[in-house]
């Protein structure tokens, strides 16, 4: 597992990190990209390439994609960046290796679609999906989130919310092909959407995940899920399963948040990441559960995660790096002699 988040200032930003699967408590990453070479200011969402060996990195408040090697470690540099003015803030990022092509969540609002291999400030966009939060409303894109990349329907998905009272979240779904002032192939909306705050995607067993956090109760206390889709729902569609319950420890108390949902392919975990709006990294955490099709219910994870080390800050969302990756990082355990 890998995680950024959001650093406070350029001079004092976010590092990458890098745990082992069997990382627990305030256990300490076993390396991370950290230092002023690195140009890391929030790393607050980030994509392993498998067929590059690289992670793609959407720096939000530092306005581009960063590039690193998977084994990167230390004080290094990308060894590219992707950031003309349009990128602007960026919330994550999906690289297409099939077709050459890296959609990215530009300002907030849109979808654009780079070369994958591009660098530098002045590259220009292939096609961009356009903002649908005006007069005019037919992208649906208004506030788009957790971007992901569906290949079995050729898609991008993203959470989104309809700017109306009262802002119901939904799951907006486009052609990776669309261009310009176009409707979505689909919506996923209704209660099985309701309050989404985080998305991931698992391709082996084609289910589409939504972390959900409910308004506070009368006990303050905000209940949280994670409901399972086929990839393939639409409309209203209930999900398929829900992990929730006492068990989950995804409920939260008023003033803490959900900061992202991710999914490690190589371990089959999701992994939620969370905070408090005070900034005390005491309280950062990320719990992960095994996931197989059919799981869901009052579950327990099987790790947890806590404290400063899981980021200095305000943490990002996690993603999965297989586990040679961290090993050919210079940080696998010592050997013991025999």
């Amino acid at each position: 597992m890998m995680i950024g988040g959001y650093g406070p200032s350029t001079a004092q930003g976010n590092p990458l990190r890098r745990f082992s699967a069997d990382a627990q408590g305030d256990d300490a990453p076993i390396g991370q990209i950290a230092g002023p070479d690195t140009q890391l200011y929030q790393p607050a969402f980030g994509v392993y390439e498998p067929d590059e060996g690289v992670v793609y990195v959407s720096d939000f408040d530092g306005r581009a994609i960063r590039v690193y090697s998977a084994t990167a470690t230390g004080n290094a540099a990308p060894i590219r960046v992707i950031n003309p003015s349009s990128i602007a803030q960026t919330r994550a990022n999906a690289p297409v290796s099939a077709h050459g092509e890296l959609g990215v969540i530009v300002s907030n609002c849109c979808i654009a679609t780079f070369p994958l291999h591009a660098d530098g400030n002045d590259v220009s966009a292939i096609r961009a999906i356009d903002w649908g939060g005006s007069s005019n409303s037919t992208t649906r894109l208004y506030n788009p989130n957790a971007l992901t990349y569906l290949p079995g329907s050729d898609e991008y998905a993203v959470i989104d919310n309809d700017p109306a009272p009262p802002q119901a979240t939904r799951l907006v779904f486009h052609a990776r092909t669309a261009n310009g002032n176009v409707a979505p192939t689909r919506l996923l909306t209704g209660a099985g959407v309701a309050h989404a705050v985080g998305l991931a995607h698992d391709r082996a067993t084609h289910r589409l995940f939504v972390l959900r956090q409910a308004p506070p109760d009368v006990n303050d206390v905000q209940h949280g899920s994670i409901a399972v889709f086929d990839e393939s729902a639409s409309g209203d569609a209930q999900p398929l399963t829900v992990i929730e319950g006492e068990a989950t420890q995804l409920d939260l108390i008023v003033g803490q948040y959900w900061a992202g949902l991710g999914f490690d392919p190589y371990t089959s975990r999701l992994m939620a990441s969370s905070n408090d709006n005070s900034g005390n990294a005491a309280l950062n955490r990320v719990i992960l559960f095994d996931y197989a099709a059919g799981v869901g219910g009052n579950i327990a994870p099987v790790r947890q995660l806590q404290g400063s080390n899981v980021s200095p800050y305000y943490p990002g969302t996690p993603f999965g790096v297989p586990a040679e990756i961290i090993f050919r990082s210079g940080f696998e355990p010592a050997q013991q002699a025999h």
